[in-house]
């Protein structure tokens, strides 16, 4: 049968473990609010930075399905009636020319029987040649079309939730501290003091 400072220590440690143990459930249950605030607060940032977004989606949508493959379209046959052009450059370069006959009156002597009876005019052809003509090439380069640019989203401040639970952790480090030390030193007077262990 245990004497009654056997019973009195059994008590305090019981109470000491009893106290241990709220602690920890108090502990506990305020990571898990801070836990449960800080992802309320990040599904909100989520929302707003998916908010915030939408009208560069939808810019980027369009660069992706309308403008850019009509720039492409655009800019395939500028090059395409670029280099014909400079085709028809280094042909006219090759020919710069282009070969006509013509025709004109030339008087020539007529002869009879009694020597020179007069002149008759006829059209004899000659050759000329008519510059070609360089044409203009008119056609400016397409554009490119913008690049959207994506909004400045801020990063999500952790920063709050981070301190509030490095308080309460150190909150409960220290209170668990002090009841441990407060179990050490009932012990320790308990050893330097044997009537309190019902000696005699």
């Amino acid at each position: 049968m245990a004497t009654l400072p056997q019973f009195k220590q059994r008590q305090i440690a019981r109470r000491s473990s009893s106290d241990i143990d709220r602690l920890a459930k108090q502990y506990k249950s305020a990571v898990d609010q801070i836990t449960g605030e800080y992802q309320t607060a990040f599904t909100g940032y989520q929302a707003g930075v998916a908010e915030k977004m939408k009208p560069f989606e939808a810019e980027l949508a369009t660069y992706k399905e309308s403008l850019l493959p009509t720039y492409e379209a655009q800019k395939t046959s500028y090059q395409k009636n670029l280099e014909d052009y400079n085709k028809l450059l280094a042909d006219l370069e090759a020919n710069p020319v282009t070969e006509a006959t013509g025709y004109k009156q030339v008087k020539k002597p007529r002869y009879g029987l009694f020597g020179l009876a007069g002149y008759n005019t006829v059209n004899e052809p000659f050759t000329y040649y008519i510059p070609k003509e360089i044409p203009k090439f008119t056609e400016t380069a397409p554009t490119p079309p913008a690049t959207p640019m994506a909004p400045t989203v801020e990063a999500f401040d952790s920063g709050e939730f981070a301190a509030k639970k490095e308080e309460v952790e150190g909150r409960f480090k220290r209170e668990l501290g002090e009841r441990r030390a407060a179990k050490i030193g009932a012990v320790s007077r308990r050893m330097t003091r044997p009537l309190l262990q019902g000696e005699k």
